[in-house]
């Protein structure tokens, strides 16, 4: 009887033991510290809903945003309204003139050399601190210029031939969306020197692609083992219902009252994506098809064109 007692009573001390050492592990999991890197979170007014559970995602994911790495600056770009968090800076521009002018104003109150680009509608699910680090610590020690950490759905295969680290290659110098803002860090004087003022977000990131190609540093993309998921929360201008639901079925509470939500439009939806979309994906390949053909045309008849 005695010996069956011991016996169950170290099998208890095991498991208690294993619980601990896996809340030990999690919590060592974001253990690691950033330098020289600041955070902004490009919004407006309009969107001033996305913020709270915006934040309440990303600090959920990143927790320590608000210890060991409290000292990284985070930034949030508004109009008039303010977001109530001593942990977020507000940087308030009510008379915008354009997108890349508010990108402009907030650079300038950037201390740091690099900077994480985010938009409020992108809630982050997981972030693998450690493999943002790893990569990070790369773009410091090679003098990167820019680094898309959140994968673009490129060919592995082709990726993988411009493979500079692992799971992370270098953008073509004249491929589409060089500049894509999908969640990406910047070594903040080159994203300053690519705005121009008077563009909106999406002249920035096709021209930006342009004035991009004289810069000094490299591009990259992480196109495996990314360490952000996230869900796109709004989708031409309606809240996606689907992820609105995970959202609340992980604790954070969402309810819009003034953003529209997408089940409420199926219709003008279904036109844009099954219509529209395909229209804009054909006319997308013919353009990247020509591209392609002229870039081979100009390495026969000029070799060092890429040099």
């Amino acid at each position: 009887m005695k010996t069956a007692v011991v016996f169950f009573f170290l099998c208890i001390q095991a498991c208690f033991a294993q619980n601990s050492s896996h809340q030990s592990s999690s919590q060592n999991n974001d253990t690691q510290i950033f330098s020289d890197l600041s955070i902004v979170v490009f919004s407006c007014d309009k969107y001033q809903e996305l913020w709270k559970p915006f934040f309440e995602m990303l600090f959920k994911s990143w927790p320590s945003l608000k210890t060991k790495n409290a000292h990284v600056p985070i930034y949030l770009v508004a109009n008039s309204q303010k977001y109530n968090d001593p942990r977020i800076t507000t940087v308030n521009i009510e008379n915008e003139k354009s997108w890349s002018d508010n990108a402009l104003t907030v650079l300038a109150q950037v201390k740091t050399k690099y900077v994480l680009i985010l938009l409020e509608d992108y809630f982050f699910t997981r972030i693998d601190t450690k493999r943002l680090h790893d990569v990070f610590n790369f773009m410091k020690s090679h003098d990167v210029a820019y680094c898309q950490i959140a994968y673009n759905g490129t060919d592995i295969a082709i990726r993988k031939k411009a493979e500079v680290f692992p799971g992370v290659a270098e953008k073509d110098r004249y491929e589409l969306w060089r500049t894509s803002l999908f969640a990406c860090i910047w070594r903040t004087k080159d994203m300053a020197h690519t705005l121009k003022s008077g563009e909106n977000i999406w002249d920035f990131e096709v021209a930006g692609n342009l004035r991009s190609q004289g810069l000094y540093g490299s591009f990259l993309t992480i196109f495996e083992n990314q360490p952000v998921d996230y869900l796109n929360m709004v989708q031409q201008r309606y809240v996606n219902a689907a992820h609105l639901k995970i959202v609340n079925e992980m604790g954070i509470d969402f309810t819009p009252t003034k953003l529209e939500i997408d089940a409420d439009h199926k219709i003008k939806l279904f036109f844009y994506y099954k219509v529209f979309g395909f229209a804009k994906e054909c006319v997308r390949s013919i353009v990247t098809c020509l591209r392609s053909g002229f870039r081979s045309f100009m390495r026969i008849w000029i070799p060092s064109f890429d040099s």
